[in-house]
C-alpha cells in the first residue's frame, strides 16, 4: 500500500515538473519560435512566381490602376518626431558594420519608428521588448517573432521603412498579444510551438488556412490582400494588419469582392483595433492584389496626421 502511494506521488510530481517545464519553454525561452522575415525582393523565393520587377505588366497581383504620380514625401522634422523609446520599455540596439554610418541617420530612423509606434495602440505591442536596427543592404528588410523586431534602415525610403515596421508589428500583435492559454492544441504551429486552441488569432487563420502550411481547398486569390499573404497564415495576418493600418481605404474598397476578405477586415477592426479604423487616399478598382503590401506607396505625412 505504501509502495503504491509512493508511486502515485512520484507520478504526480513528474506531472507537476512537466507542466512547469512547459511554462518555462513557452513563456520565457523563445528558442522554439520561428522568425518571420520580410526578405529583400532579390533574395526571396516564394511558392508563387515572383516577377523581376513589381510592376503591373509583370505582376498579376498589382492592381490595374490609373497612373498615379510618385508621391513626393516632404522632409520630416526629426526634432518633432523624437520620443523616448523608454516610454514603452523598449530596448533598441543599433548594429552597423561600417564606421561611416552617421549618428544623424541612426537617430532619424529611431525617431521615425517611434513616431510610427504612436499610431498603434500601446496595449497591442506590450510584448515587443527588443528592437534591432541594421544599416547594411545585406540584411533582410525585417524579421520578427512575438517579442523581437529586426529592421533594416539602410537603403530604404522612409515610407518603406515605416511600412516594413508596421508589417513586423503585425507579427508582434499576432504572436505576442493575441495569445491563448489552454492546453488544447489548435492544429497550428508557430515554428515548433503548438498554438493553443483558444488563441484569438486562430479565428483569423481559419478563414483561409487548414494549418500553418496549407490553405483551405476553397481559398482564392481574392481572399488575400497580397501575394505574400498567401504564403502562410502568419504572413496573411501581418500583411492584412499592414494593409489595414496604411491602406485602410484600399482594404475597405476590396472587401465587397470577397466575403473572406471582409471577415479579415472585420477581425482587424473588432478583435485587434477595437473599432479604430485608418484612412488613406488611394483606392483599388478591381480584385487584383499587390505582391507585397510594404511596397505599395502611401502618403507618409498624411498617415502621421492621423495620430
Amino acid at each position: 500500500m505504501a509502495f503504491k502511494n509512493f508511486s502515485k506521488f512520484q507520478i504526480f510530481g513528474a506531472i507537476i515538473l512537466a507542466i512547469i517545464a512547459s511554462f518555462t519553454v513557452t513563456g520565457g525561452a523563445f528558442s522554439e519560435e520561428k522568425l518571420y522575415p520580410v526578405e529583400n525582393l532579390g533574395n526571396f523565393r516564394p511558392p508563387l512566381i515572383l516577377p523581376k520587377q513589381p510592376t503591373a505588366a509583370a505582376n498579376p497581383f498589382v492592381p490595374d490602376l490609373p497612373k498615379i504620380p510618385k508621391i513626393e514625401q516632404p522632409p520630416l522634422n526629426v526634432t518633432e518626431l523624437v520620443r523616448q523609446f523608454e516610454a514603452r520599455n523598449l530596448r533598441v540596439d543599433v548594429l552597423a558594420n561600417s564606421p561611416r554610418i552617421e549618428k544623424a541617420e541612426v537617430e532619424s530612423c529611431k525617431a521615425l519608428l517611434e513616431k510610427t509606434l504612436t499610431a498603434i495602440p500601446e496595449n497591442l505591442t506590450d510584448s515587443l521588448d527588443e528592437l534591432k536596427l541594421f544599416f547594411s543592404k545585406r540584411n533582410p528588410r525585417g524579421l520578427s517573432n512575438s517579442h523581437l523586431i529586426e529592421l533594416r534602415c539602410a537603403s530604404l525610403e522612409e515610407a518603406e521603412i515605416v511600412s516594413v515596421f508596421v508589417h513586423e508589428l503585425g507579427h508582434i500583435v499576432d504572436l505576442g498579444k493575441l495569445k491563448g492559454v489552454s492546453f488544447a492544441p489548435s492544429g497550428f504551429l508557430d515554428g515548433k510551438l503548438k498554438i493553443p486552441a483558444d488563441d484569438p488569432s486562430i479565428a483569423f487563420y481559419k478563414l483561409s488556412w487548414r494549418d500553418e502550411a496549407k490553405q483551405k481547398y476553397i481559398a482564392e486569390r481574392k481572399d488575400f490582400v497580397s501575394g505574400y499573404a498567401m504564403t502562410d497564415p502568419f504572413e496573411d495576418f501581418a500583411e492584412s494588419f499592414n494593409f489595414y493600418v496604411l491602406h485602410g481605404a484600399d482594404f475597405r474598397a476590396i472587401t465587397n469582392e470577397s466575403t473572406v476578405l471582409a471577415k479579415k477586415y472585420d477581425f482587424m477592426k473588432k478583435e485587434v483595433f477595437s473599432g479604430l479604423e485608418f484612412k488613406s487616399e488611394r483606392n483599388t478598382e478591381n480584385e487584383k492584389r499587390v505582391w507585397d503590401t510594404t511596397l505599395v506607396e502611401f502618403n507618409l505625412e498624411q498617415f502621421f496626421k492621423q495620430i
